[in-house]
């Protein structure tokens, strides 16, 4: 009966809520994280999709950042039990376990629930809208803030200390919140949580893969994320405590990676949603330029200091808007044919012949001229349409970034820290058989030695249905196929 009476009183004291998840099966969250998911700035996640418009060419792709976040929360929590950095459940569920090794279970835990708390709607669609809006602000005067989903989310982690707000139950909660926003930007001092948070293998990559292969019903994102967890070690290096990976699972680090390779590089990048992506981010970036959506300034000061002003912050946003200027209030041509391609599911046209064409690419040189000969190819044809018809519009992208297996040691040797590129944040290190750390493009029989060299430029113009007949019907794309766009 007293035996009874103390597993009782001990239930008592915890906290526990179980979610049902259609990926990983139960999902259990301790008070704090029970706090957060109630309030008006995690709720809005229900109503933002995970992968922007790719449910235009996927129709199961409708699932969304909250379920998203809470699976990398369970993903997060599986790695601290598997690298030994967990505590037991009569500690994690009990709001009085303050201790600093429940401390930094709790707060990576939330790091993974939060990571994306800044996302704008249709996640990185409309996010783009803002980075190329704050690009043109640059030339132009110097933004007070760098606009993208990180700034803003770190901003309310750390801004936001009244009734409802995440800063506030944070501390009640005796979570530092400027810590927490570190850990998620990957700053912090502990280059541990840094890796298990933003890494070529992090609990972020590890749920999204899975989740968006099952959703999209392509397989290409599939990996045995189970071996991976369980083969995942920790070991000191330079006094600093490091991530790798057992050399028994290289294999299936190899594999992951050529999984994330393919998903962008074929999903996310090239000839499928991307380009719904591209015309609902020009067409917000002309809401931005016309100040007919909220600017970045006013989301960072205002919207983001009101819970239910941010709340409703998501994809509806965008759509009433859309549907707002549909019904005949917006009077630029090409912005009201881009609203109507959009809203009807009307695919533009790809202008898919070299230089603007997916290239691998070997090093910054290679791609120093590619991006010359595309931006080269880009005016030209500008002029080329210009002439045909001054009404037609096109829209195309140079990408910044490239889609990589991994770092190779070209990029690596430009971050490192006094040549310790077992330092290096992102990079996967493996854990050899005789207990030696390495750097996972530096074992001879891993592919990542070799594919690490190589990466996918994919540049994209686009064109109107319309536009692109009439330049075939005057042989400009002939002449693109045979010009040399070189200086």
């Amino acid at each position: 009966m007293e035996r009874l009476m103390l597993e009782y009183k001990l239930m008592a004291k915890l906290y526990k809520k179980v979610i049902y998840d259609n990926i990983h099966g139960y999902i259990s969250l301790n008070r704090v994280e029970s706090r957060i998911l109630e309030t008006s700035y995690y709720q809005r996640l229900r109503w933002i999709r995970q992968l922007g418009f790719s449910f235009y060419i996927f129709p199961g792709a409708t699932h969304t950042r909250h379920a998203h976040a809470l699976g990398v929360l369970h993903v997060m929590d599986r790695i601290l039990n598997s690298i030994g950095h967990h505590v037991p459940e009569d500690k994690l569920f009990d709001p009085a376990a303050r201790d600093s090794k429940t401390t930094f279970h709790r707060t990576m835990r939330l790091a993974a629930m939060l990571h994306d708390i800044g996302t704008f709607p249709f996640s990185h669609t409309i996010e783009l809208a803002y980075i190329n809006h704050w690009r043109h602000q640059q030339s132009i005067s110097k933004p007070k803030y760098v606009a993208n989903h990180e700034t803003l989310g770190s901003h309310i982690l750390t801004n936001t200390d009244f009734e409802g707000g995440l800063t506030r139950i944070l501390k009640e909660e005796g979570i530092d919140p400027h810590e927490l926003a570190r850990i998620i930007a990957g700053e912090s001092k502990n280059l541990l949580a840094n890796q298990l948070m933003h890494s070529d293998v992090d609990a972020d990559r590890m749920d999204y893969l899975i989740r968006d292969a099952h959703h999209t019903g392509i397989k290409l994102g599939v990996f045995d994320m189970d071996f991976l967890i369980r083969n995942l070690v920790t070991t000191k290096q330079d006094g600093q405590e490091i991530l790798l990976v057992q050399e028994d699972a290289m294999n299936v680090v190899d594999a992951f990676l050529i999984s994330r390779y393919f998903w962008y590089s074929q999903i996310i990048n090239d000839g499928t949603g991307y380009k719904f992506d591209l015309i609902a981010a020009k067409i917000y970036e002309y809401f931005l330029e016309n100040g007919l959506a909220y600017s970045f300034d006013h989301l960072m000061e205002e919207v983001s200091q009101n819970p239910n002003e941010y709340f409703t912050f998501n994809d509806s946003y965008f759509l009433a808007k859309l549907h707002e200027y549909l019904a005949g209030r917006i009077m630029h041509p090409m912005i009201r044919e881009l609203s109507e391609m959009l809203a009807r599911r009307i695919p533009p046209a790809q202008i898919k012949i070299s230089p603007v064409a997916p290239t691998l690419i070997e090093g910054e040189e290679h791609r120093k001229r590619l991006v010359k000969e595309v931006t080269l190819a880009v005016e030209w044809l500008q002029g080329e349409l210009k002439s045909l018809d001054p009404e037609a519009w096109m829209i195309f992208d140079i990408p910044t970034k490239d889609v990589m297996f991994t770092k190779n040691h070209e990029a690596i040797r430009k971050i490192q820290k006094k040549g310790k590129s077992l330092l290096v944040r992102d990079s996967v290190k493996i854990l050899t058989r005789h207990q030696e750390p390495k750097l996972l493009i530096d074992v001879p029989n891993s592919l990542m030695s070799i594919l690490s060299t190589y990466r996918n430029f994919i540049p994209r113009i686009y064109v109107s249905p319309k536009t692109y007949e009439l330049l075939e019907k005057h042989k400009v794309l002939n002449a693109m196929r045979t010009k040399k766009f070189s200086e």
